[in-house]
């Protein structure tokens, strides 16, 4: 049993029921929070939340997936819509895709399709809202593993497919669709989600590394740059995000389930003035000593999916850390990253210990921290 650790941040609510006590992805908009579950005590689906008062959040609707489905991964499209991930689970045969529900009232999400996809069906997915695209890590015929699937969603009920493009050593002529969603160490397979800064994409490949793109035109995508530092280091990268408009990228790997790596599965500052030749500069981790033997995962995960350049956030990553919960490093020394804050919730007696899974924000600027084995979603600001 731990006690709550915060540096920097002050905790405002806690709903333990968001995603089923076990969540993934948040996002939020209206006063409500829309959580995905990882399934963590065996419901998959998601849940939805009412937080217009953070100090007293309740669970207002929750959606059950269908058998062989998780659905542990959502997207606000536009003004009123959210998508959902169908995600086959390993040796399951259902429908895979995206489901799309009509959120113009939030507390009440209504059904209003359904977009198939091949193979398992997209991972983390990504929805850039300003451009009118969709990107999805999912199978595609010919290509190893999951690759990058570009879509036009300016008609979010019915998008077209621009382009589908991975690394070129993922290209396997009369490849069948896989069925891997939960792949292992060494598999290249886009993890995500991509996204799109200037005419570049920058996008993680678990087991493969991070590629720099030249999207300038999308239908014709180009490998810029590309780096891969497993081996020696074990893989599984997750997230790769430029700092503002600065020329470096904070990437994750993301910490396995089975095995606790001391000297790997940390984040990394990659610097990209020469695109053609990315190089890692630094990488940070909170105290090992202190989290590593906790129990559960020890390792980087996720990062809010926005590192301003300016403003009260200016170079600030928040970044979940598994059983050393959520960090706030500060990047602008993007040669010594330095930590500024840290919040790890508090350990329930007889509860197994926190792993802190994602991290989502409102309009208000206050967090949300949402933990994959029971605690829920703890609503958080950041004072530093």
């Amino acid at each position: 049993m731990h006690e709550q650790e915060s540096k920097n941040f002050r905790l405002l609510g806690h709903d333990p029921s968001a995603g089923f006590g076990g969540g993934s992805l948040v996002e939020v908009r209206r006063g409500h929070a829309y959580v995905g579950s990882t399934g963590w005590d065996g419901h998959e689906g998601f849940t939805v939340h009412d937080v217009t008062d953070p100090r007293a959040p309740r669970k207002v609707w929750q959606f059950i997936a269908p058998p062989g489905i998780r659905m542990h991964k959502l997207r606000l499209v536009g003004d009123g819509l959210l998508y959902v991930n169908s995600e086959r689970l390993p040796g399951s045969t259902a429908r895979a895709g995206l489901y799309v529900f009509d959120i113009s009232r939030p507390a009440e999400p209504r059904e209003v399709a359904f977009i198939d996809m091949p193979g398992s069906g997209p991972h983390r997915f990504g929805i850039d809202n300003a451009r009118g695209l969709a990107f999805l890590p999912n199978d595609a015929e010919g290509w190893k593993k999951r690759v990058i699937w570009t879509l036009d969603i300016r008609n979010p009920l019915k998008p077209e497919v621009i382009s589908i493009w991975g690394l070129p050593w993922q290209r396997a002529e009369g490849a069948a669709l896989g069925n891997d969603p939960m792949p292992a160490e060494t598999e290249c397979t886009l993890h995500g989600p991509p996204m799109i800064r200037g005419d570049r994409m920058f996008a993680a490949f678990w087991g493969g590394g991070v590629a720099v793109i030249d999207c300038a035109n999308l239908s014709d995508m180009k490998l810029a740059g590309h780096i891969c530092w497993s081996p020696p280091f074990v893989g599984s990268t997750h997230t790769a995000w430029p700092i503002g408009d600065r020329p470096y990228l904070v990437v994750t790997d993301e910490a396995r389930g089975k095995q606790n790596y001391w000297d790997s599965q940390f984040m990394w500052i990659l610097d990209i003035r020469d695109e053609k030749n990315p190089v890692p500069v630094s990488t940070w981790f909170p105290e090992r000593e202190r989290y590593f033997n906790r129990g559960g995962r020890f390792g980087a995960h996720n990062i809010l999916e926005n590192i301003p350049g300016d403003g009260p956030w200016a170079n600030t990553v928040f970044i979940t850390y598994f059983n050393a919960g959520l960090r706030a490093v500060d990047v602008s020394d993007v040669l010594r990253p330095k930590e500024v804050g840290c919040f790890v919730p508090a350990q329930a007696e007889g509860a197994r210990t926190i792993q802190s899974n994602d991290i989502g924000a409102d309009e208000h600027g206050r967090l949300y921290l949402i933990d994959r084995w029971g605690a829920g979603m703890h609503i958080v600001e950041y004072t530093g």
